[in-house]
């Protein structure tokens, strides 16, 4: 954040070249091939795509000759604006300069194909790999057709939206407003009540409840579809 700031008011005074000059760009050219190759390394391209520019060079490294540029390493982790370090030849011998590049990437990931109202269950019909924006180091969607399959969604999704990971969890047993048997025992007395949940909920989720028979509300465990457990009376 610290960084970005600087960059941003170096940015405002201090050209990213000393002219516009086809040497300048020939060297520019040059450090976001190497930077591609360097990126390379670190992505699977079968399922990411990205594109780079140049957000901030200092002058005094596009001033140099293309073949000066001997190498463009990360400095870092690949996001949004990327820092690398470039190494370049000069009279005095090899220098360095750290540089910020704009990294737009796309992924492969599964969008839905329909609207997906919060609570239902889904397979992975429901759903297509589409090359989809992201910001890595930031999004943190579903990679994988297969991690939906059988899942819950927590939040509507429109159609062509893709999932993000803490939208998702295991399939609803239970929910609001519907009927759900709770199981209590003490050790020595054991009853079965029929009450009503007031809230969605997966296997081993805590979930609040009230029975009409005894006019109380009770804190649960779902257990199975429809069942939950004791757990203490409100």
């Amino acid at each position: 954040m610290i960084f970005n700031a600087l960059i941003a008011l170096v940015f405002m005074f201090v050209p990213t070249s000393t002219g516009n000059t086809a040497g300048d760009d020939a060297t520019k050219e040059r450090i976001l091939e190497l930077a591609e190759a360097t990126i390379s390394k670190h992505l699977d391209e079968e399922v990411v795509r990205f594109d780079v520019k140049a957000r901030w060079i200092p002058g005094s490294v596009l001033a140099s000759e293309p073949n000066d540029v001997l190498s463009v390493s990360l400095n870092g982790s690949i996001q949004k604006y990327t820092r690398f370090t470039v190494n370049y030849s000069t009279r005095a011998g090899t220098q360095s300069a750290d540089i910020q590049l704009l990294v737009e990437t796309q992924q492969l990931i599964p969008v839905a194909l329909r609207r997906i109202k919060s609570g239902e269950n889904v397979s992975t019909a429901d759903f297509e790999l589409q090359w989809t924006p992201v910001e890595l180091g930031k999004d943190r969607f579903v990679e994988n057709l297969d991690e939906l399959n059988g899942k819950s969604i927590r939040r509507t999704l429109l159609a062509g939206r893709p999932v993000r990971a803490h939208e998702v969890s295991s399939p609803v047993l239970v929910k609001a407003g519907e009927p759900v048997y709770m199981h209590y025992s003490d050790g020595t007395i054991a009853l079965t009540l029929q009450c009503e949940s007031r809230n969605n909920g997966s296997a081993g989720e805590e979930i609040q409840i009230y029975c009409q028979e005894t006019r109380k509300k009770y804190t649960t465990k779902i257990i199975a579809a429809g069942e939950v457990k004791w757990l203490r009376t409100n």
